[in-house]
């Protein structure tokens, strides 16, 4: 079927040029990086696949020959590039693995965005990308049971036995390639079978959890089997016993604040069915919290706060830095002079690490793209918008608790890029009934790029 030149107008009211076609459905990327996601990871590419899939991704964009980018843009374009410059800070070259690393993620984040920001709707509608996260979010959640019954296991990949050895000797990459279900850790006094699969580390599924939850909440609407609801609305329940035990405080107060802010939101629109849902979900996550053996996990993790004081120094130390090199920052963390054996400086929030590595203007960049795609989205009054706007929010709450690569941005790109779709949708429609669409309207909030 050809594509509908509405849903892919651009800003010059050319029509594009139509991809060539490979036999494979419009969005097919997306649908495999979240449906096929187990078995990326036990071929060891969980923190690989977002780059690999944005290979195919890039071509259809250049397939096409113009692409559509929303306004405000610019402001993620010029951290790519701030990014990029802070390159030249790096003091010794073994930093710039770790650099590369995250500058291709950082750029195949932004073709995950342009790409779904251009799929056209009529093939690829919000549902489908919804009810993907929302299979994702189950297999995150599978993985988290998986995690407490077998927290050992940990598997030897494909992808870590093609590696050279003197690659493969590496710790960051043996842990980037394996395969294990669960860290276990012992700073509450026993051992914690903490959830890491299917990525590397437990708060890089904590943070997956506290975007993905949203996403579950807005797919439950779209689903239209009795049964599948039922099972997503079970596995909600559930999901709180791998939450809990994960010991997540980000997890926890991300999608806390989150809940409660998209309770008052319906509130506030007189929308009590919804209302009344997502109150009777906080009612059963307290009830369960309290009146369940999960108590004590809560307690024991409030009652040892064993990271709060490396977590400030490492935060002052990341302010200090940027303070010193505020143009430019150092260009990826650094190890810290004062903690032996801590994680580098910069590495225990994305804003430090963006404060640190690339300066205050590229944190200005960085923050300033991402609240304006929280103000874009917050127009969202029910349903999927709704929900992407909350995971949007959870993300920047995440910010301060979590390095956001390479799961998490990923995730929040490609929700930006729905809302946003959905949002011009919405405002185009809006013109049709009140009859006041012309042929510029359609460029009002679009910018072109080739």
């Amino acid at each position: 079927m050809p594509e509908r030149i509405d849903d892919l107008s651009l800003a010059n009211g050319a029509p594009a040029a139509a991809p060539r076609r490979t036999g494979l459905p419009d969005g097919w990327p997306v649908l495999a990086l979240f449906g096929a996601f187990p078995i990326w990871w036990a071929l060891g590419l969980s923190s690989l696949i977002w780059i690999i899939m944005a290979v195919p991704m890039l071509a259809w964009l250049l397939a096409r020959g113009r692409v559509r980018v929303p306004k405000g843009f610019g402001l993620w374009l010029a951290f790519l590039f701030w990014m990029l410059l802070s390159a030249t800070q790096l003091d010794e070259a073994r930093r710039w693995y770790a650099f590369s690393y995250r500058a291709v993620l950082y750029l195949s984040m932004t073709v995950m965005f342009v790409y779904v920001f251009n799929l056209p709707r009529s093939s690829v509608p919000a549902r489908k990308i919804v009810l993907a996260l929302t299979l994702f979010w189950a297999t995150v959640i599978g993985f988290g049971f998986a995690a407490l019954a077998a927290p050992n296991l940990r598997l030897t990949t494909p992808a870590s036995l093609l590696l050279p050895a003197s690659i493969a000797a590496n710790p960051f990459v043996q842990d980037l390639f394996a395969a294990r279900l669960a860290q276990v850790q012992t700073f509450i006094g026993y051992a914690l079978p903490r959830p890491a699969a299917p990525f590397t580390y437990t708060n890089e599924w904590g943070g997956a959890v506290g975007l993905l939850t949203p996403m579950a909440l807005a797919g439950l609407g779209m689903l239209r089997s009795y049964l599948t609801r039922n099972m997503v609305r079970l596995l909600l329940v559930a999901s709180l016993v791998p939450i809990v035990i994960s010991a997540n405080r980000g997890l926890w107060v991300g999608l806390g604040a989150g809940l409660v802010y998209a309770a008052v939101r319906v509130a506030l629109r007189g929308n009590a069915r919804a209302l009344v849902a997502i109150l009777g979900f906080l009612a059963v996550i307290a009830a369960l919290v309290t009146l369940t053996p999960l108590e004590r996990y809560v307690s024991d993790r409030l009652a040892h706060q064993h990271s709060n004081e490396r977590r400030e120094s490492l935060s002052t130390q990341a302010i200090t830095g940027a303070l010193e090199r505020p143009l430019l920052g150092y260009g990826g963390p650094r190890e810290s002079p004062d903690l032996v054996n801590a994680p580098e400086i910069g590495t225990h929030g994305q804003v430090y690490l963006v404060l640190f590595s690339q300066g205050i203007p590229g944190l200005a960049f960085f923050l300033g793209w991402w609240l304006w795609a929280l103000w874009v989205s917050h127009r969202g009054a029910t349903g999927p918008p709704l929900w992407c706007h909350v995971m949007l929010l959870i993300g920047v709450l995440e910010f301060l608790y979590y390095d956001m690569m390479p799961t998490q941005l990923h995730l929040m790109m490609v929700v930006a890029a729905v809302a946003w779709r959905e949002q011009e949708a919405q405002a185009a429609a809006a013109r049709r009934r009140s009859g006041t669409e012309t042929p510029g309207d359609s460029r009002d909030q679009m910018t072109e790029a080739r």
